[in-house]
């Protein structure tokens, strides 16, 4: 029997030669666990809107089209570079959703006055970036260390 750095490495090889049935069994060995780092990552008012299986599913869909610029190193390549695909999934959906709760009533016409959404003609909406460069770096570095002592766990947790 070959060690997890063996059989996650061999599955990954043939995945990326195009074999379905090793893509297969790598997203049914890593499924559950990535699970786990999606529902750990979405804060409660992003769970009310998004469902952790749907990120999971974009992450997935995401790991298959850049599977073949993906390279194994050790046996917590797989898990931190699938950890990385879903913070970015949780990301663009806090993205989208704050957005659309900042942007609600405040449509902007070309003209440069507010319409409230009542004028007729061509709106847009108006979106400000509300992220301060040091909270940035610092949730960026919890999530690296949170990603790390994930990698660290056991299967079984």
């Amino acid at each position: 029997m070959s060690d997890p750095l063996t059989r996650s490495l061999d599955l990954v090889l043939r995945a990326q030669k195009g074999d379905r049935a090793a893509l297969d069994a790598l997203v049914a060995r890593y499924r559950d666990r990535v699970l786990r780092i999606v529902r750990a990552r979405l804060g409660a008012k992003l769970r009310e809107r998004v469902d952790s299986e749907d990120i999971l599913q974009e992450t997935f869909l995401t790991a298959v089209r850049k599977l073949d610029s993906f390279e194994m190193r050790e046996e917590a390549s797989l898990i931190r570079w699938l950890a990385r695909l879903a913070e970015h999934q949780i990301t663009a959906a806090a993205d989208f959703h704050g957005a659309r709760k900042r942007d609600q009533g405040r449509d902007v016409s070309l003209s440069g006055g507010s319409t409230g959404g009542a004028e007729s003609g061509t709106r847009f909406f108006h979106a400000t970036d509300s992220t301060q460069p040091l909270a940035r770096i610092a949730n960026e570095e919890e999530q690296r260390r949170v990603e790390a002592c994930v990698a660290e766990l056991a299967d079984e947790y």
